[in-house]
């Protein structure tokens, strides 16, 4: 078990990492290693990449990664990722294995990575200005030629959800090809209620706990998310207006990254008017939703949601994993407070990994 330290990484990044041996170097759309890579690290590596371009609808090049346990010979069942919010590029690290990277890996399967728009060598403005329709269709769009890879089965490719990543990976697969949904870290409910529950926790295991404040701060921020999310206001617009909600905007969690973890207003707008469990309900392939019981962010009613609406319109296709302990990047902590500082917490990826995999492989589907 791995001891982790407290991060101030981004709050919604899931991309968890363990020191591994080095990574094979990039390969080109053929799959041959780059240039520059080592035979010696290649050897060694657990995992072998090959790096592509795909084409969005808007006249973008996007880059995008895919990565597959080194000397496969044949086209491999695939993991596409969906990001969470935070902006950062999901290109492969030398020398690291992410938690997508070990998952696929224990599972048989390819993993795909899209660098979203102004991440590492994708074109376009950066993903502080990227807004999640736009998100979304550039997700689906690569989707749609990544099938066509060479290391890919197309008839078993799996969407996979981090962090909010999870709510747009129902819609990524909508009406797509695909043989499974796996999130975790968000849930079904609307954009609004996630946020009103993630300030709640928040008021609630902050340091400096505030008893009798909580309830008089929830009614400020509820008010301030309607106008926020709803009616569409910045922040600015808000406090113009109704001066008796200024400073929520700045006592709100992910405000420091401007303008809202990193990402524009619209994202957030945008997010605020989508129908995730409608998206949920349209999923006729098997589903699995992982969820940590110190979960820092959401809610297990959001997770628990969307296994419970699948399961009564396709009973038995949609499977529950919680882990005990685990908090939002599924580390392990002593308690929930803890869980939210991100303090003093314990890697045991296998709580994850091992039943993740298991059901991976079991979805496979066989040829006809």
């Amino acid at each position: 078990m791995t001891i982790l330290t407290k991060t101030l990484a981004p709050i919604f990044s899931a991309a968890i990492a363990i020191s591994m041996s080095p990574v094979a170097g990039n390969a080109n759309a053929q799959g041959n290693p780059a240039p520059n890579s080592a035979a010696a690290a290649a050897a060694a590596s657990p995992l072998e990449h090959s790096h592509v371009s795909v084409a969005t609808s808007d006249g973008l090049t996007l880059s995008a990664f895919v990565s597959r346990p080194t000397g496969s010979k044949v086209p491999l069942p695939a993991l596409f990722l969906t990001q969470w919010v935070s902006c950062g590029s999901v290109a492969p690290r030398d020398g690291r294995i992410s938690q997508a990277e070990a998952l696929a890996l224990a599972a048989g399967y390819a993993l795909i990575r899209v660098d979203r728009s102004g991440e590492g060598a994708s074109e376009g403005a950066g993903c502080d200005k990227l807004d999640y329709e736009t998100e979304v269709r550039h997700y689906r769009q690569a989707l749609s030629q990544l099938y066509d890879h060479e290391w890919v089965d197309p008839e078993n490719v799996v969407v996979l959800g981090s962090s909010l990543g999870s709510t747009t990976a129902p819609l990524v697969a909508q009406e797509m090809n695909v043989a499974g949904v796996l999130i975790q870290g968000a849930g079904a409910l609307t954009y609004f209620e996630r946020m009103v529950r993630f300030d709640r926790i928040q008021l609630e295991r902050q340091p400096g706990l505030d008893h009798a404040n909580i309830d008089r701060e929830m009614r400020r921020r509820i008010e301030f998310h309607q106008l926020y999310l709803h009616k569409k206001m910045t922040p600015q617009q808000i406090e113009q207006l109704h001066p008796h909600l200024t400073g929520v905007w700045q006592s709100l969690r992910g405000t420091d990254s401007q303008p809202h973890y990193g990402r524009p207003y619209a994202w957030h707008w945008q997010a605020a008017d989508q129908n995730w469990l409608a998206a949920w309900a349209k999923i006729e392939a098997p589903v699995m939703v992982v969820f940590g019981e110190y979960e820092q962010f959401e809610s297990r009613h959001g997770h628990r949601t969307i296994v419970d609406t699948v399961n009564r319109l396709r009973p038995g296709s949609a499977t529950w994993l919680e882990i005990p302990k685990a908090g939002h990047g599924l580390g392990i902590y002593k308690d929930v407070y803890q869980a939210y500082s991100f303090s003093d917490g314990q890697r045991d990826r296998s709580l994850f990994i091992d039943p993740a995999a298991k059901w991976l492989r079991s979805i496979v589907r066989s040829p006809d």
